[in-house]
């Protein structure tokens, strides 16, 4: 019974090891985090490769994210921007969270990724707060 549970495992491992060491030679995309304190910086993906950016954001006085137009044609937007609550062991209402945007690089290029930090209604004022990031695609 042993001898037929190490044979098993044994074929179990080949398949893995087969399915992982694939002929498929395309890059793995990866993924980039950017925070608050990333503004100002340089940074190089490869084309497919995920960026998400995480800045901190309170809705509950209206204030939100988006991306200043025209966006990069670098960077594809994927979804809508989620907002992810503090943790905590007691809820806090009107606590401040972290607003995060996913980005896919589709095309080779530098551009520059400019987030605004503003209450949508208040049309003609000045953001906030300006977020934004230097990107190359490669």
């Amino acid at each position: 019974m042993r001898r037929l549970l190490f044979l098993g495992a044994l074929g179990f491992l080949a398949v893995l090891v087969a399915v992982g060491c694939g002929d498929d030679d395309t890059p793995k995309a990866s993924k980039l985090q950017l925070a608050d304190g990333d503004a100002g910086r340089m940074v190089t993906v490869a084309q497919n490769d995920t960026v998400l950016v995480a800045l901190t954001s309170n809705p509950s006085t209206g204030f939100r994210w988006s991306v200043r137009d025209p966006a990069p044609a670098q960077l594809r937007i994927e979804g809508e921007p989620k907002f992810v609550a503090p943790t905590s062991t007691v809820p806090v209402v009107g606590a401040a969270g972290t607003e995060v945007f996913t980005f896919v690089a589709v095309e080779r290029g530098t551009a520059t990724l400019t987030l605004d930090y503003a209450r949508s209604f208040e049309e003609g004022l000045p953001p906030e707060k300006t977020w934004s990031v230097t990107v190359v695609v490669k």
